[in-house]
């Protein structure tokens, strides 16, 4: 797949396999979860994980590759400090390299790859209004520490009926309790490290988008934003790559009546 995708992607690939930066399959006592990280006196990423047949082995493989070819566009810079820009253009890197994947992903799902697609893109979409609840929440939270759990239960189901009003959680009272925002990690171990997944997927749709129609043009943007690490802010990389912007206003605009259309058209 990173072959065929470009030329650069090749070479990075294949650097991958030749050091054997990769450790994703799981394993009895393994350590759980999936990410990307960065040996500087190597100039390598190395990617970890815990396959389990399931799509989501293809979801974290894509992902964290994107966080590792960026690492690796960038594994020449004076300053290790300038290599990685803020966590929320970090996460451009990867969401979009999901996106970028499309066109091989037969590979993976054979005649299932239209569904797998659908269920990637729809996903991608109604991930949108939960991790805003989520940094909604935690503002909620933040700015009234002495709320009880029930007040904070009653705060939870009232954003749900908020952001996600779709949602019918009527028989399962973990959930129409309120008391969903319990199993949301990032609530308790990294405050306000949210908001950045949603950030992130909306410049991530619009490398969506763009590959829809020119894939070779959403592909050239994409690597001038990962190739400029942290030089820049993240509102500085979107403008001058040419993707969109999530902080301007009517950014979802033109981004989900595409991705409405598409889905409107493949289910």
């Amino acid at each position: 797949m990173y072959r065929e995708m470009s030329e650069k992607t090749g070479e990075f690939i294949d650097m991958m396999f030749e050091r054997e930066l990769f450790d994703v399959v799981a394993k009895p006592n393994k350590a759980v979860g999936g990410y990307c990280t960065y040996f500087a006196d190597y100039k390598s990423p190395f990617i970890f994980s815990n396959f389990n047949g399931t799509s989501g082995d293809v979801d974290v493989l894509t992902h964290e590759a994107g966080h590792a070819y960026a690492a690796w566009l960038c594994r020449d810079f004076e300053l290790l400090e300038q290599m990685s820009p803020t966590a929320e253009a970090c996460e451009v890197h990867s969401m979009s390299m999901e996106f970028l994947c499309w066109p091989w992903l037969s590979g993976f799902y054979g005649d299932d790859t239209p569904r797998a697609r659908f269920a990637h893109l729809e996903s991608g979409l109604v991930f949108l209004p939960y991790g805003t609840m989520v940094d909604h929440f935690q503002h909620i939270v933040y700015e009234n520490p002495t709320l009880t759990p029930a007040q904070r239960n009653e705060k939870w189901a009232e954003l749900e009926r908020t952001y996600r009003p779709w949602i019918n959680f009527a028989d399962t009272p973990f959930y129409s309790e309120g008391r969903g925002w319990q199993r949301q990690l990032h609530i308790y171990l990294y405050p306000f490290y949210y908001i950045d997944y949603c950030l992130a997927q909306t410049s991530a749709l619009d490398v969506w988008r763009l590959s829809q129609t020119d894939y070779a043009e959403a592909q050239r943007r994409y690597n001038i934003f990962a190739s400029l690490g942290g030089k820049k802010t993240y509102t500085e990389l979107c403008a001058v790559s040419g993707i969109a912007d999530p902080m301007k206003p009517g950014a979802l605009a033109e981004i989900t009546s595409c991705a409405n259309d598409w889905l409107d058209k493949n289910c």
